[in-house]
């Protein structure tokens, strides 16, 4: 997310996709601007920057970044009351007032910033802005009465080198700065391409495939269908990101409705009413008979609630939890100590990463492709109808025309980052390509278009010139 957890990797010509870390971005804006301007804080500029400013449309979102151009570029700090009236009431739920008149202060100390980039639409817009020391990527978004919801400032991604055969690849992944491996096998076939590291790794929200297949379980056995309802409460609120953790308690939604965003925009309190609806065994239940080779890493199955806890919650509880590691039942005890709610995220921006203590969902590459081939077996049956639309809502990369059907969950955590792809073609047989990355140090995974875009690599090079 714009936020510490699972952000999926929005569809690169799709604006409308960022709107799926709501408020909880601001927070992450304060990560983002504090660890890059307070650890070495910026000399006053003495002159502006010399690219050409770009204009900023007069839209929604646009008279937003007007006001955050002038107060980031404000010699005084930015007042409380303008902060109320210019953002959301739940984007200052999740970060206050004072919080973010520190982040425009830590911005007002690399000014003059100019504008000069500017990509979006009506409610959201990606703007580049720069100062004589640092250039920034602001991402923003207002709610439909024109209040902000989200906005982050991050370093801009760095230019990548598509690699243009299986060597070059090859030499990408091990020279990367974190732990990775690509992986790509042909379903119901073999290996096309391995390289990097193949081990088992933390995979984040990719574990919602295995959530999916569960609910097509329960609508087969007659336990649910897609058109019940499901109701929004403090038990399944989870943090983004999403966009249902936002609306009030007694909300409802149907099944339908909470799979499409648990997949396309990686709601995580959809993923968790989901759990509910199913049980937490029958996901267990569902990642066996989807193939993954060692269950018992990922037993007790995690709700997304239950990981935040153990992320930056109580420190006791986490290494309880990562004590257990060989015993299921104890680790069932370390949940039901967990707390009511969900944690402060202002503690998220302390957090190390929590996979080396088993704080994550666990898989290979092959548990993957063999996930992904076990759902389509479901799109084949009636209970399962609607699977391919939803695995296919939001693809995460573009991979070109030459293949014609692309299912996707991508996942990420502090210090991890993983996509895996189900692609089909006219000629030859359906593909699962998967990118699992990890590090001790979070920040070597800042620029997610590096490994996530070996994928597009990969299928690149098997569609050929």
């Amino acid at each position: 997310m714009s936020s510490p957890i699972d952000t999926p990797p929005p569809r690169p010509s799709a604006a409308s996709r960022r709107r799926s870390a709501a408020a909880v971005a601001v927070a992450a804006a304060t990560a983002a601007v504090l660890s890059a301007c307070s650890a070495d804080p910026a000399p006053a500029a003495t002159s502006a920057p010399s690219a050409t400013p770009v204009e900023i449309p007069v839209t929604p979102v646009g008279d937003q970044v007007r006001w955050v151009m002038d107060e980031i570029n404000a010699d005084a700090a930015t007042d409380i009351e303008d902060i109320e009236t210019h953002f959301d009431a739940a984007a200052l739920e999740q970060l206050p007032p004072a919080q973010l008149q520190e982040v425009f202060a830590q911005m007002q100390a690399a000014a003059p910033w100019t504008a000069v980039g500017y990509d979006g639409v009506e409610t959201e817009a990606r703007v580049t802005i720069e100062s004589a020391q640092v250039t920034y990527d602001m991402s923003i978004s207002v709610t439909p009465d024109a209040r902000i919801q989200m906005l982050l400032f991050s370093p801009p991604q760095p230019e990548r080198t598509p690699a243009a055969s299986w060597d070059e690849l090859t030499q990408q992944i091990d020279d990367a700065a974190f732990t990775a491996g690509v992986h790509v096998r042909e379903v119901g076939g073999e290996v096309l391409y391995e390289g990097g590291d193949q081990a088992a790794g933390p995979i984040g929200s990719i574990f919602k495939l295995w959530v999916l297949g569960a609910v097509v379980d329960a609508v087969a056995a007659g336990r649910l269908a897609w058109d019940d309802e499901l109701v929004v409460d403090d038990a399944v609120r989870s943090l983004p990101s999403g966009e249902l953790q936002d609306r009030p308690d007694g909300t409802k939604v149907t099944v339908r409705e909470a799979a499409d965003k648990m997949i396309a925009i990686s709601d995580n309190t959809a993923t968790d009413m989901l759990i509910r609806a199913v049980g937490r065994e029958a996901v267990e239940t569902a990642m066996v008979s989807m193939g993954h080779s060692d269950p018992d890493a990922n037993t007790p199955l995690l709700t997304t609630r239950e990981l935040f806890w153990l992320l930056f919650g109580e420190a006791d509880l986490r290494a309880l939890w990562s004590g257990a590691a060989d015993d299921a039942e104890a680790r069932r005890s370390v949940l039901e100590r967990l707390p009511a709610g969900v944690p402060d995220l202002a503690a998220a921006a302390a957090a190390t990463p929590g996979w080396q203590d088993g704080i994550d969902w666990f898989a290979n590459p092959d548990d993957l492709a063999a996930a992904h081939a076990s759902l389509q077996e479901r799109a084949r049956t009636d209970a399962g109808a609607p699977v391919r639309d939803i695995l296919s809502a939001n693809p995460g990369l573009d991979f070109g025309e030459k293949w014609t059907y692309v299912g996707f969950k991508g996942g990420s955590s502090i210090g991890v980052l993983a996509g895996s792809w189900y692609l089909e073609r006219e000629e030859g047989a359906p593909v699962v390509i998967t990118v699992l990355a990890r590090a001790d140090d979070a920040t070597t995974l800042a620029a997610p278009a590096v490994a996530l875009g070996w994928a597009q690599d990969a299928a690149a090079i098997l569609a050929g010139p």
